[in-house]
């Protein structure tokens, strides 16, 4: 899927590469990660936040009759979580593909943006002190969350962004392996780099 991602932006860069209103290149980020969980339930708590990364490609096309632009992503991401159940830390992998849609506009020197991001699930797992178990069956294959936050483009060719990043819904399918059923949702920070090749 990421390939068909990456090869439909490189198509659409292509077809407007004549067109200095568009930007297109390679993008990595690191991620800190929070789940969090809706739901009281006596024993489980909240853990710490985990750090993560993303790497894919961004499409930025400037409209500038209205002073707005549009920047669809593709991003392969690997983020963790953790939690505690009772004396027990698990924590948990997500290996997914995100495609987040900033809409933006420029204040000065800084672009301000919003918009959905789209979560397609390709492996998740539990550690449980040193046992791994594939737990995908429980998530949801599909989400959506949002993402807001700022930007800024440096000597032409860099982009970088800071964003907040929520779900919109549980990404819980049902309690599952986990052995609870739970309201579980995921808020990270991204934070951004991208090359602009032209």
């Amino acid at each position: 899927m990421m390939k068909k991602l990456i090869l439909t932006f490189v198509l659409l860069a292509i077809g407007f590469g004549a067109n200095a209103q568009i930007d297109f290149g390679p993008r990595v980020t690191v991620t800190s990660t929070k789940l969090s969980l809706k739901d009281n339930i006596t024993a489980i708590e909240e853990g710490d936040r985990d750090f993560g990364y993303q790497f894919g490609a961004f499409l930025r096309v400037k409209v500038p009759i209205i002073g707005l632009y549009v920047q669809p992503e593709a991003l392969f991401s690997k983020t963790g979580a953790t939690f505690q159940d009772g004396t027990d830390d698990i924590d948990l992998s997500f290996n997914q593909i995100d495609v987040p849609v900033m809409v933006g506009g420029k204040i000065g020197p800084l672009r301000l943006q919003a918009g959905p991001s789209f979560r397609f699930l390709t492996k998740a797992e539990t550690d449980i002190n040193g046992t791994v178990q594939d737990v995908k069956e429980n998530y949801k294959d599909t989400t959506v969350g949002y993402q807001a936050g700022v930007g800024i483009d440096l000597l032409k060719y860099l982009a970088l962004d800071l964003k907040y990043e929520g779900s919109l819904s549980d990404i819980s399918e049902d309690a599952g392996g986990n052995g609870f059923a739970v309201d579980q949702r995921v808020n990270q920070w991204v934070f951004a780099v991208g090359f602009k090749l032209f």
